[in-house]
Protein backbone atom coordinates (compact mmCIF):
# COMPACT_ATOMS: atom_id res chain seq x y z
CA UNK A 1 0.00 0.00 0.00
CA UNK A 2 1.59 3.59 -1.12
CA UNK A 3 -0.81 5.74 0.18
CA UNK A 4 0.45 5.81 4.54
CA UNK A 5 -0.28 8.34 7.25
CA UNK A 6 2.19 10.93 7.53
CA UNK A 7 2.21 14.70 8.80
CA UNK A 8 0.96 16.65 6.28
CA UNK A 9 0.74 20.32 7.63
CA UNK A 10 0.08 21.95 4.60
CA UNK A 11 -3.12 20.39 3.67
CA UNK A 12 -6.01 21.39 4.35
CA UNK A 13 -9.11 19.50 4.71
CA UNK A 14 -12.31 22.01 3.97
CA UNK A 15 -15.53 21.91 3.14
CA UNK A 16 -16.86 22.55 -0.73
CA UNK A 17 -17.40 25.94 -1.81
CA UNK A 18 -19.06 26.99 -5.14
CA UNK A 19 -15.80 28.64 -6.54
CA UNK A 20 -14.19 25.34 -6.48
CA UNK A 21 -16.29 24.25 -9.06
CA UNK A 22 -13.96 24.84 -11.80
CA UNK A 23 -10.32 23.49 -10.08
CA UNK A 24 -12.83 20.18 -8.99
CA UNK A 25 -13.62 20.18 -12.66
CA UNK A 26 -9.64 20.25 -13.61
CA UNK A 27 -8.87 17.36 -10.71
CA UNK A 28 -11.37 14.67 -12.04
CA UNK A 29 -10.12 15.42 -15.89
CA UNK A 30 -6.65 14.89 -14.51
CA UNK A 31 -7.85 12.04 -12.37
CA UNK A 32 -9.33 10.16 -15.56
CA UNK A 33 -6.57 10.56 -17.72
CA UNK A 34 -4.42 8.18 -15.17
CA UNK A 35 -7.35 5.70 -14.03
CA UNK A 36 -9.10 5.27 -17.09
CA UNK A 37 -12.03 4.49 -15.16
CA UNK A 38 -14.23 5.88 -18.44
CA UNK A 39 -16.52 7.72 -16.50
CA UNK A 40 -17.01 11.95 -17.09
CA UNK A 41 -18.40 14.46 -15.92
CA UNK A 42 -18.43 18.04 -16.79
CA UNK A 43 -19.49 21.09 -14.65
CA UNK A 44 -23.07 20.70 -15.58
CA UNK A 45 -23.18 17.33 -14.37
CA UNK A 46 -21.09 18.85 -11.02
CA UNK A 47 -23.68 21.33 -10.46
CA UNK A 48 -26.96 18.95 -11.04
CA UNK A 49 -25.36 16.87 -8.83
CA UNK A 50 -24.86 19.62 -5.80
CA UNK A 51 -28.64 20.17 -6.08
CA UNK A 52 -29.14 17.09 -4.74
CA UNK A 53 -32.22 17.76 -2.28
CA UNK A 54 -30.40 15.44 0.68
CA UNK A 55 -27.09 16.91 -0.06
CA UNK A 56 -25.52 19.34 2.31
CA UNK A 57 -22.98 20.36 -0.26
CA UNK A 58 -20.47 22.36 1.88
CA UNK A 59 -19.96 19.26 4.19
CA UNK A 60 -20.75 16.20 2.40
CA UNK A 61 -18.38 17.28 -0.66
CA UNK A 62 -14.54 18.32 1.23
CA UNK A 63 -12.50 19.10 -0.71
CA UNK A 64 -7.73 18.74 -0.04
CA UNK A 65 -6.03 22.13 -0.64
CA UNK A 66 -2.28 22.79 -0.69
CA UNK A 67 -2.27 26.59 -0.49
CA UNK A 68 -4.49 27.22 -2.99
CA UNK A 69 -4.35 24.14 -5.06
CA UNK A 70 -7.15 21.42 -4.95
CA UNK A 71 -5.38 17.94 -4.86
CA UNK A 72 -7.79 15.61 -3.69
CA UNK A 73 -11.81 15.46 -2.53
CA UNK A 74 -14.08 13.10 -1.98
CA UNK A 75 -18.01 13.05 -1.40
CA UNK A 76 -20.94 11.46 -0.04
CA UNK A 77 -24.22 10.86 -1.08
CA UNK A 78 -26.67 9.69 1.62
CA UNK A 79 -29.79 7.54 0.18
CA UNK A 80 -33.30 6.04 1.27
CA UNK A 81 -32.84 7.41 5.30
CA UNK A 82 -36.64 6.34 5.46
CA UNK A 83 -35.75 2.60 4.16
CA UNK A 84 -34.63 0.29 7.05
CA UNK A 85 -31.46 1.48 6.63
CA UNK A 86 -29.44 4.53 5.56
CA UNK A 87 -27.08 3.76 2.68
CA UNK A 88 -24.32 6.58 2.02
CA UNK A 89 -22.60 5.93 -1.28
CA UNK A 90 -18.54 7.77 -1.32
CA UNK A 91 -16.26 8.27 -3.60
CA UNK A 92 -13.04 10.54 -3.91
CA UNK A 93 -9.75 10.91 -5.49
CA UNK A 94 -5.98 12.73 -5.26
CA UNK A 95 -4.41 14.04 -7.81
CA UNK A 96 -2.47 11.81 -10.00
CA UNK A 97 1.17 13.71 -9.23
CA UNK A 98 0.47 13.83 -4.96
CA UNK A 99 -0.76 10.41 -4.53
CA UNK A 100 1.68 8.46 -2.02
CA UNK A 101 1.80 11.30 0.42
CA UNK A 102 -0.82 10.18 2.91
CA UNK A 103 -3.23 12.85 1.29
CA UNK A 104 -6.02 9.31 0.58
CA UNK A 105 -5.51 8.53 3.94
CA UNK A 106 -6.87 11.60 5.33
CA UNK A 107 -9.52 11.79 2.77
CA UNK A 108 -10.45 8.01 3.69
CA UNK A 109 -10.65 8.77 7.73
CA UNK A 110 -12.49 12.14 6.89
CA UNK A 111 -15.26 10.60 4.89
CA UNK A 112 -15.85 7.88 7.31
CA UNK A 113 -16.29 10.11 9.86
CA UNK A 114 -18.72 12.12 7.24
CA UNK A 115 -20.32 9.47 6.65
CA UNK A 116 -20.97 8.56 10.38
CA UNK A 117 -22.32 12.05 11.38
CA UNK A 118 -24.83 11.82 8.37
CA UNK A 119 -26.11 8.56 9.95
CA UNK A 120 -26.57 10.02 12.80
CA UNK A 121 -28.25 13.07 11.77
CA UNK A 122 -31.02 11.05 9.19
CA UNK A 123 -31.25 7.69 10.82
CA UNK A 124 -30.04 7.28 13.93
CA UNK A 125 -32.35 4.27 14.79
CA UNK A 126 -30.76 2.29 11.77
CA UNK A 127 -28.19 0.44 10.46
CA UNK A 128 -25.91 2.57 8.02
CA UNK A 129 -24.22 1.30 5.59
CA UNK A 130 -21.13 3.26 3.46
CA UNK A 131 -21.04 2.12 -0.10
CA UNK A 132 -17.94 2.80 -2.52
CA UNK A 133 -17.08 1.68 -6.10
CA UNK A 134 -13.81 1.09 -7.60
CA UNK A 135 -12.24 -0.59 -10.38
CA UNK A 136 -11.23 -4.02 -9.16
CA UNK A 137 -7.62 -3.84 -9.76
CA UNK A 138 -6.80 -0.37 -7.98
CA UNK A 139 -5.10 -2.25 -5.13
CA UNK A 140 -4.20 1.18 -3.51
CA UNK A 141 -7.88 2.22 -3.52
CA UNK A 142 -8.88 -1.59 -1.62
CA UNK A 143 -6.18 -0.98 1.02
CA UNK A 144 -7.28 2.24 1.81
CA UNK A 145 -10.86 1.52 1.89
CA UNK A 146 -9.97 -1.70 3.83
CA UNK A 147 -8.18 0.84 6.92
CA UNK A 148 -11.74 2.32 7.68
CA UNK A 149 -13.47 -0.73 7.45
CA UNK A 150 -14.93 -1.66 4.25
CA UNK A 151 -14.45 -4.85 2.60
CA UNK A 152 -15.20 -5.94 -0.77
CA UNK A 153 -18.87 -6.39 -1.26
CA UNK A 154 -20.23 -7.45 -5.01
CA UNK A 155 -18.74 -6.91 -8.34
CA UNK A 156 -20.12 -5.09 -10.97
CA UNK A 157 -18.94 -5.34 -14.53
CA UNK A 158 -19.20 -2.74 -17.55
CA UNK A 159 -20.06 -4.06 -21.54
CA UNK A 160 -19.95 -2.24 -24.46
CA UNK A 161 -20.55 -2.32 -28.10
CA UNK A 162 -19.56 0.12 -30.82
CA UNK A 163 -20.46 0.86 -33.73
CA UNK A 164 -23.83 -0.32 -32.70
CA UNK A 165 -24.84 -3.59 -34.73
CA UNK A 166 -27.75 -2.95 -36.58
CA UNK A 167 -30.79 -4.97 -34.55
CA UNK A 168 -32.73 -8.00 -35.23
CA UNK A 169 -35.22 -7.15 -32.42
CA UNK A 170 -37.35 -10.00 -33.29
CA UNK A 171 -41.18 -10.55 -31.73
CA UNK A 172 -42.54 -9.37 -28.28
CA UNK A 173 -44.36 -11.84 -26.44
CA UNK A 174 -48.29 -11.40 -26.97
CA UNK A 175 -50.30 -8.94 -25.84
CA UNK A 176 -47.14 -6.62 -25.32
CA UNK A 177 -46.04 -3.70 -27.77
CA UNK A 178 -43.50 -1.34 -27.47
CA UNK A 179 -43.59 2.65 -27.30
CA UNK A 180 -41.45 5.43 -26.05
CA UNK A 181 -41.64 6.94 -22.49
CA UNK A 182 -43.90 9.98 -22.24
CA UNK A 183 -43.07 12.61 -19.48
CA UNK A 184 -45.97 13.71 -19.56
CA UNK A 185 -47.79 10.34 -17.99
CA UNK A 186 -44.42 8.03 -17.65
CA UNK A 187 -42.81 9.34 -15.26
CA UNK A 188 -44.40 8.00 -11.43
CA UNK A 189 -45.55 4.87 -12.97
CA UNK A 190 -41.62 4.16 -14.31
CA UNK A 191 -40.67 4.86 -10.74
CA UNK A 192 -43.08 2.47 -9.28
CA UNK A 193 -42.34 -0.24 -11.39
CA UNK A 194 -39.05 0.27 -11.25
CA UNK A 195 -38.94 0.08 -7.40
CA UNK A 196 -40.77 -3.51 -7.75
CA UNK A 197 -38.85 -4.50 -10.07
CA UNK A 198 -35.58 -4.41 -8.08
CA UNK A 199 -37.10 -4.43 -4.64
CA UNK A 200 -35.30 -8.04 -3.94
CA UNK A 201 -32.43 -7.29 -5.68
CA UNK A 202 -29.48 -6.80 -3.18
CA UNK A 203 -27.91 -3.70 -2.41
CA UNK A 204 -31.03 -1.87 -4.08
CA UNK A 205 -33.01 0.24 -2.48
CA UNK A 206 -36.51 2.54 -3.03
CA UNK A 207 -36.19 5.69 -5.35
CA UNK A 208 -38.38 8.23 -3.71
CA UNK A 209 -39.92 11.24 -6.10
CA UNK A 210 -37.65 13.42 -5.26
CA UNK A 211 -34.75 11.31 -5.81
CA UNK A 212 -36.03 9.59 -8.86
CA UNK A 213 -36.68 13.42 -10.25
CA UNK A 214 -32.65 14.34 -9.07
CA UNK A 215 -31.50 11.49 -10.74
CA UNK A 216 -33.37 10.44 -13.30
CA UNK A 217 -35.96 12.23 -15.28
CA UNK A 218 -35.05 15.14 -14.76
CA UNK A 219 -31.30 14.78 -15.22
CA UNK A 220 -29.63 16.41 -17.81
CA UNK A 221 -28.34 12.87 -19.11
CA UNK A 222 -31.64 11.51 -19.27
CA UNK A 223 -32.62 10.53 -22.63
CA UNK A 224 -36.65 9.97 -22.63
CA UNK A 225 -36.95 9.94 -26.57
CA UNK A 226 -34.81 6.91 -26.70
CA UNK A 227 -35.94 5.05 -23.52
CA UNK A 228 -38.52 2.25 -24.75
CA UNK A 229 -41.04 0.75 -22.42
CA UNK A 230 -43.21 -2.68 -23.01
CA UNK A 231 -47.08 -1.92 -22.19
CA UNK A 232 -49.93 -4.39 -22.14
CA UNK A 233 -53.00 -3.66 -23.77
CA UNK A 234 -54.30 -1.40 -20.56
CA UNK A 235 -50.84 0.15 -20.49
CA UNK A 236 -49.91 -1.15 -17.76
CA UNK A 237 -45.59 -1.34 -17.96
CA UNK A 238 -44.28 -4.23 -18.33
CA UNK A 239 -40.72 -3.80 -18.94
CA UNK A 240 -39.05 -0.79 -19.87
CA UNK A 241 -35.03 0.28 -20.52
CA UNK A 242 -34.46 3.49 -19.89
CA UNK A 243 -31.26 5.33 -21.46
CA UNK A 244 -28.73 8.30 -20.72
CA UNK A 245 -26.12 10.22 -23.24
CA UNK A 246 -23.59 11.90 -21.48
CA UNK A 247 -22.02 15.08 -22.64
CA UNK A 248 -18.79 15.07 -21.16
CA UNK A 249 -18.41 11.59 -22.93
CA UNK A 250 -19.07 12.98 -26.30
CA UNK A 251 -16.57 15.85 -25.24
CA UNK A 252 -13.51 13.17 -24.22
CA UNK A 253 -14.08 10.54 -26.72
CA UNK A 254 -16.22 12.23 -29.81
CA UNK A 255 -18.58 9.88 -29.86
CA UNK A 256 -21.84 9.62 -28.36
CA UNK A 257 -22.41 7.07 -26.35
CA UNK A 258 -26.05 5.67 -25.35
CA UNK A 259 -25.53 4.43 -21.68
CA UNK A 260 -28.33 2.15 -20.68
CA UNK A 261 -28.94 3.09 -17.29
CA UNK A 262 -31.81 0.85 -16.15
CA UNK A 263 -33.35 -2.22 -17.34
CA UNK A 264 -36.50 -4.28 -15.75
CA UNK A 265 -39.44 -6.80 -16.46
CA UNK A 266 -41.35 -7.32 -14.06
CA UNK A 267 -41.88 -10.34 -12.40
CA UNK A 268 -45.32 -11.42 -13.97
CA UNK A 269 -43.71 -11.06 -17.48
CA UNK A 270 -40.36 -12.60 -16.91
CA UNK A 271 -39.30 -15.73 -18.45
CA UNK A 272 -40.78 -15.08 -21.75
CA UNK A 273 -37.86 -13.26 -23.41
CA UNK A 274 -38.96 -9.78 -22.89
CA UNK A 275 -35.66 -8.22 -21.48
CA UNK A 276 -33.92 -9.38 -24.37
CA UNK A 277 -36.42 -8.18 -27.27
CA UNK A 278 -36.78 -4.59 -25.28
CA UNK A 279 -33.04 -4.07 -25.29
CA UNK A 280 -32.40 -4.91 -28.97
CA UNK A 281 -35.44 -2.57 -29.79
CA UNK A 282 -33.85 0.28 -27.71
CA UNK A 283 -30.36 -0.27 -29.21
CA UNK A 284 -31.57 -0.11 -32.89
CA UNK A 285 -33.29 3.15 -31.47
CA UNK A 286 -30.36 4.34 -30.43
CA UNK A 287 -28.52 3.02 -33.54
CA UNK A 288 -30.60 4.96 -36.09
CA UNK A 289 -30.98 7.90 -33.92
CA UNK A 290 -26.80 8.50 -34.34
CA UNK A 291 -25.31 6.98 -31.36
CA UNK A 292 -21.48 5.33 -31.98
CA UNK A 293 -22.03 3.06 -29.08
CA UNK A 294 -23.39 1.39 -26.41
CA UNK A 295 -23.00 0.52 -22.55
CA UNK A 296 -24.14 -0.57 -19.47
CA UNK A 297 -23.33 -2.22 -15.89
CA UNK A 298 -24.52 -5.53 -14.45
CA UNK A 299 -24.16 -7.07 -11.68
CA UNK A 300 -21.85 -10.25 -11.98
CA UNK A 301 -23.81 -12.47 -9.76
CA UNK A 302 -27.51 -11.07 -11.25
CA UNK A 303 -29.87 -13.91 -10.67
CA UNK A 304 -32.06 -12.55 -13.44
CA UNK A 305 -29.50 -13.89 -16.33
CA UNK A 306 -29.05 -10.77 -17.51
CA UNK A 307 -25.34 -10.97 -18.65
CA UNK A 308 -26.28 -13.70 -21.13
CA UNK A 309 -29.16 -11.13 -22.42
CA UNK A 310 -26.20 -8.11 -23.17
CA UNK A 311 -23.66 -10.64 -24.35
CA UNK A 312 -26.66 -11.85 -27.03
CA UNK A 313 -27.03 -7.95 -28.16
CA UNK A 314 -23.04 -7.89 -29.48
CA UNK A 315 -21.85 -6.40 -25.74
CA UNK A 316 -18.31 -7.50 -24.62
CA UNK A 317 -16.83 -6.83 -20.95
CA UNK A 318 -15.10 -3.51 -20.76
CA UNK A 319 -14.43 -2.84 -17.18
CA UNK A 320 -14.65 -4.66 -13.65
CA UNK A 321 -15.99 -3.10 -10.98
CA UNK A 322 -15.89 -3.63 -6.80
CA UNK A 323 -18.68 -2.44 -4.39
CA UNK A 324 -16.89 -2.02 -0.79
CA UNK A 325 -19.20 -1.64 1.83
CA UNK A 326 -18.92 -1.17 5.59
CA UNK A 327 -21.96 -1.53 7.76
CA UNK A 328 -22.85 0.22 11.45
CA UNK A 329 -25.19 -0.83 13.99
CA UNK A 330 -27.83 1.68 14.89
CA UNK A 331 -26.46 4.99 15.99
CA UNK A 332 -28.26 5.03 19.29
CA UNK A 333 -27.25 1.60 20.12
Amino acid sequence: MRDVPIDLPRIQLRGFQPDDLPALDVLLREVETVDQTDEHLDLADLEEELADPLLDASRDWVVAVDGGTLVGCFRIIPRDPDGAELTAYGSGCVHPDRRGEGIGTRLAAAMLARAQERHRALAPAKPAQLKVSGLTDQADQADLLAAIGLVPHRWTLTLGVGPIPEQDAGDLPAGLRVRRYDAAHDEEALRLVHNEVFRDHPGSSPWTPDEWRQWVTSSRSFRGDVSLLAVDAEGAIAGYVQVEEWDAVRQVTGLREAWIARVGTTREHRGRGLASVLLRHTLEVCRQDGFDRAALDVDSANPTGALGVYERAGMTLEKHWTTYRRTDPPATA
